[in-house]
């Protein structure tokens, strides 16, 4: 592997913030089937973040003059960020998961605001590609034997030690019209977002095994080392279709 390529990833596994706030929301064409006594609910999603702000999280009235409600997540990238990559705002009148009124949706593209935040990053943070590979491969085996760095150049400004790096954010503020499934404005949004840029992260996103499609093919599920389980089960996990084949006979 050579420097580009662990560049490459290093820049992809940064740890990101966003925060969100519903600064304003007016409302222009009514959803005449949504209740009124139904809170209402900005649901954002972007890439794996979710997050739904609702204006009656306190449980108290609706008040212009009440704070803005707003909430933040963190997260990495699990592929560099594309012209495609938008985020999603749906509105609604909601009650529940399974009980929301649509009032309007838009989308925000987000490559810009990473882009100038990353650009920023590497600008404030000079040769961190470098540093971050030197000081990964002086740090200490876990296995193995661990020697003693005991030398006057430790003591040195050049051996400063750089894990820490200054994060760089942008906040934007943009008014956004929203739309219904008709593809008529219902009103606008005015979202306050603020992008944080914290550098190489300190844990990737987890691998997630990959289930079997097909329990029948025995060649896409091996047989688990655990069997034949404790308990006793009419079906045997390497041979999932075993009973089934027994029943047609």
């Amino acid at each position: 592997m050579d420097k580009a390529d662990k560049s490459s990833k290093l820049a992809d596994n940064f740890l990101y913030m966003l925060e969100f706030v519903v600064d304003d929301l007016l409302i222009t064409r009514q959803n005449l089937c949504a209740p009124e006594e139904y809170p209402t609910c900005t649901e954002i999603t972007f890439r794996s973040i979710f997050l739904n702000i609702c204006d009656r999280e306190n449980g108290t009235c609706v008040s212009p003059c009440s704070p803005k409600t707003g909430k933040c997540a963190l997260f990495t990238l699990d592929t560099p960020i594309t012209d495609e990559d938008v985020m999603n705002i749906h509105v609604y009148k909601k009650r529940s998961e399974g009980c929301k009124f649509l009032l309007g949706l838009t989308e925000l593209k987000m490559k810009p605001i990473f882009d100038r935040v990353k650009k920023e990053f590497d600008s404030v943070n000079i040769n961190w590609e470098e540093n971050v590979m030197t000081h990964v491969s002086r740090l200490p085996r876990i296995r193995g034997p661990c020697k003693k760095i005991n030398t006057c150049d430790c003591f040195e400004k050049h051996k400063t030690r750089l894990e820490a790096w200054c994060p760089t954010s942008e906040i934007t503020k943009r008014m956004l019209p929203l739309f219904n499934l008709c593809k008529m404005q219902t009103g606008n949004i005015v979202l306050i977002l603020r992008l944080v840029c914290n550098g190489p992260s300190v844990v990737s996103s987890f691998a997630v095994t990959p289930k079997c499609k097909n329990p029948c093919c025995t060649s896409c599920c091996p047989c688990p080392e655990t069997w034949p389980a404790p308990c006793s089960s009419p079906i045997d996990p390497c041979d999932p279709c075993k009973s089934v084949k027994s029943k047609k006979t």
